[in-house]
């Protein structure tokens, strides 16, 4: 009970956060055509417990918040060990991406992922409640900032 009453209160203040950053600050879903070009981020994980993904320009780093932390963890396609160290790939990208406009493209999971804006750039929530560990996968697309050079297609 105690497990699924913390889920439902993190899954209505991660909603909440979303929903008025969508209307509250005019921002809106991404087009088909932005999301061929931005920058596409896929995570996978064995979960059973939650916890969430910093993400800043400067680094990406897991923090654990019950139960087991994350293993067997994807970041970009390449094996994410140790989840306290930013992963090469977004060192290499992370300050060339418009954080404020990432956005989940697919999930797969039986329970909690979302995203969630914060000043710095985004949290990645994943939350596995029931008993037992599963596998999560997310896909996510974030724009390439704005500028005169052209952008690296991944």
């Amino acid at each position: 009970m105690k497990r699924a009453l913390a889920t439902l209160v993190l899954a209505l203040l991660v909603g909440a956060g979303c929903a008025s950053e969508h209307h509250g600050h005019g921002l809106r879903r991404l087009s088909s055509s932005e999301i061929a070009d931005a920058k596409i981020l896929k995570i996978t994980a064995q979960v059973d417990g939650s916890g969430f993904i910093e993400f800043t320009p400067q680094t990406a780093r897991y923090h654990h918040l019950n139960w087991q932390p994350p293993w067997d963890v994807t970041f970009d396609g390449e094996p994410w060990q140790n989840l306290e160290q930013t992963p090469a790939s977004w060192s290499d990208n992370g300050r060339r991406l418009d954080l404020a406009r990432a956005q989940i493209v697919e999930r797969k999971g039986r329970d909690v992922i979302a995203l969630e804006r914060t000043e710095a750039g985004f949290d990645l929530y994943l939350d596995d409640s029931p008993n037992g560990a599963d596998r999560y996968e997310v896909t996510i697309a974030i724009p390439w900032r704005r500028t005169t050079e052209s952008q690296p297609k991944d």
